[in-house]
């Protein structure tokens, strides 16, 4: 799948998946927010690193922490991507 043919529901189940293993938990939903799952800022820098490795583009930290929801945060990521350069 190329990067620029990316979907919203594409990067929603990629940032569940990073972040349910980050958290080391079977699994979160859209709805949950990062912080009150106890997302803290070394848990936050493992989702944006695997984040960044597989979409290839530079998605901010402070995502995480102005988008808690992980539904808000996905279309922050999906935004990122967007944005990015395409080579």
């Amino acid at each position: 799948m190329s990067i620029a043919s990316v979907t919203l529901a594409d990067v929603e189940a990629v940032v569940l998946a990073v972040t349910a293993e980050a958290l080391n938990v079977p699994e979160v939903h859209l709805d949950d927010n990062l912080l009150e799952l106890g997302v803290d800022s070394l848990v936050a820098t493992r989702i944006v690193a695997a984040l960044r490795t597989r979409f290839g583009a530079d998605i901010p930290l402070l995502n995480i922490f102005e988008y808690p929801e992980l539904r808000e945060f996905a279309i922050s990521v999906l935004d990122t991507i967007q944005d990015a350069p395409q080579e």
